[in-house]
């Protein structure tokens, strides 16, 4: 802690943590977010409220006991019967009271709706993790692009700064042009720029995964994990060769309880017309007794309750809910035709980001290839600048293709393993 003095007062100020240093593979980001996301905490709160209300719903059918003690004091007043005065003395009751609802059938549909409500929480907690999962990953291969990325650019600026060097070299010794000494110069300030650039993403990466993982600003982060690791090639083929069964689906699975949800509701409008049984037992104790007391020590009551006329209420409100049951119905018929064309929308997407990655991967190797060869033509004053510089930019395409299609790539794998329930 730190403590500041100002005269004869003093005030404690919190010691701010001291900043960390963590290292993630794409599993452990991915485990670690699980634990302290704070859309997975609040996720996990709501299964836990969720679970509350259910036992909640519960006690509410359970037997209830209450006990009153109750004081009267009639101030002096008196009772005139049959030509007697009786005194009104002060009065004390305890009163144990013990009640239990016997039947009543939205008590009951109350209680499996709450059981259903704890399932669609554990369903939206589900729903969360592969969000976060998702979110995650996107975020540490954003990162694991841009790193590459850098590597490229640090290689291309320190390639033109040679060449801008030499060039220069040969202005000042009579053999070489100005101009494409401008022209190298320029080129390598736009590689600096780009280079630059780059720098930032990266730094803007890392403190959104920052935020993903629930870490401190300053915390350094670490990934062990390379760009081979996470394009697994062989791994996204028998992904490919993977079945898909809607029924595992976590979206569909809470239309199912939707739609049950919505059956409770049509049977909870039957209830409506349904009787209400309950029953009380209660057990008085005269603690102060007065002149004349006619309250007896034991009473049972049985009640039963159930409505005669609403002027259509619970018939409007039976068809009200039996309309949303159907078109519950038809949501989830709707969402298990969306399923399964969106598993071969994603499989075709994967397909071709699997094509672009290879195509991308061999344009990189060959404009490095042609690249160089200018460059050393360049230095044998065999090729000009204008070509040096057609070169790089060709060079840089081909960089920024690549590392768009293996982001594409990456996405379009966990997009298909987020509908299939393995991401």
């Amino acid at each position: 802690s730190v403590f500041l003095s100002f005269g004869s007062l003093q005030f404690e100020a919190p010691a701010q943590d001291a900043p960390q240093h963590w290292r993630f593979s794409l599993e452990e980001a991915a485990a670690h977010a699980l634990e302290h996301n704070t859309a997975m905490i609040k996720a996990n709160l709501a299964v836990r409220q969720a679970e509350a209300a259910k036992w909640e719903a519960i006690a509410s059918y359970l037997p209830q006991l209450n006990v009153n003690v109750n004081y009267n004091n009639y101030l002096g007043a008196s009772l005139d019967l049959f030509g007697q005065t009786i005194p009104m003395d002060p009065s004390s009751t305890l009163t144990l009271q013990a009640s239990q609802l016997i039947f009543n059938a939205n008590a009951i549909l109350g209680m499996q709706l709450s059981e259903l409500s704890r399932q669609m929480s554990e369903l939206g907690s589900n729903q969360s993790e592969l969000a976060v999962k998702q979110n995650v990953k996107s975020s540490y291969y954003s990162i694991l692009m841009s790193e590459n990325n850098k590597l490229l650019l640090q290689k291309n600026v320190e390639n033109m700064r040679s060449l801008a060097q030499a060039t220069r070299a040969k202005v000042e010794v009579g053999i070489g042009e100005q101009t494409e000494a401008d022209e190298i110069e320029i080129a390598l300030a736009n590689l600096e720029n780009s280079l630059k650039e780059t720098e930032r993403t990266i730094e803007l990466a890392y403190n959104s995964l920052r935020l993903l993982l629930g870490l401190n600003a300053d915390d350094q982060i670490d990934l062990s994990d390379g760009l081979q690791d996470v394009t697994d090639k062989q791994a996204m083929f028998a992904l490919l060769a993977s079945g898909f069964d809607p029924a595992e689906n976590v979206d569909l699975m809470s239309g199912q309880l939707s739609l049950e949800m919505n059956k409770k509701q049509v049977q909870s409008a039957i209830a409506g017309y349904l009787p209400t049984i309950s029953a009380v037992y209660q057990r008085n104790e005269i603690l102060l007794k007065t002149g004349f007391d006619p309250t007896t020590k034991n009473a049972l009551v049985l009640t039963a309750s159930m409505p005669l006329f609403t002027s259509g209420k619970t018939t409007a409100g039976l068809k009200k809910a039996q309309l949303a049951y159907e078109s519950a119905q038809e949501d989830l018929e709707l969402m298990q035709n969306q399923l399964l064309i969106q598993d071969k929308q994603l499989r075709f997407n994967l397909k071709s980001a699997l094509e672009s990655y290879e195509i991308q991967e061999r344009n990189i190797v060959v404009s490095k290839r042609m690249f160089d060869n200018v460059t050393k033509k360049f230095e044998q004053g065999l090729s000009s600048s204008l070509e040096v510089t057609n070169a790089s930019n060709n060079l840089l395409t081909a960089q920024s293709n690549f590392i768009q299609s293996a982001m594409s790539l990456l996405n379009a794998r966990d997009a298909l393993e987020k509908l299939l329930g393995i991401l």
